[in-house]
């Protein structure tokens, strides 16, 4: 199974985890996601059906932005978040 591996920002905790899912692309596998552990994950990193602007997703170490990325039984998909702020 895929596995995402969710950052301790987003994954309302204190430490980043790992979950294995279902799916054969990236929007099965955050839909899959989505039905096991709420929308919370879906909703940070997909909007309109698309990957949002601020958020990175890579799959097995390759930045991917198409939903419909093919995913393999021992892909790792890593979510990262752009950083920024900060102040004068």
């Amino acid at each position: 199974m895929p596995t995402i591996k969710v950052p301790a920002v987003l994954s309302g905790g204190g430490a980043s985890s790992r979950v294995e899912v279902e799916g054969e692309t990236l929007r099965e596998a955050f839909d899959a996601h989505a039905a096991e552990h709420g929308k919370s994950l879906r909703d940070s990193v997909i909007e309109d059906g698309e990957i949002k602007e601020f958020i990175n997703v890579y799959v097995d170490g390759d930045e991917v932005s198409d939903l419909e990325e093919p995913v393999d039984e021992g892909s790792q998909i890593r979510v990262i978040p752009a950083a920024s702020g900060g102040s004068r």
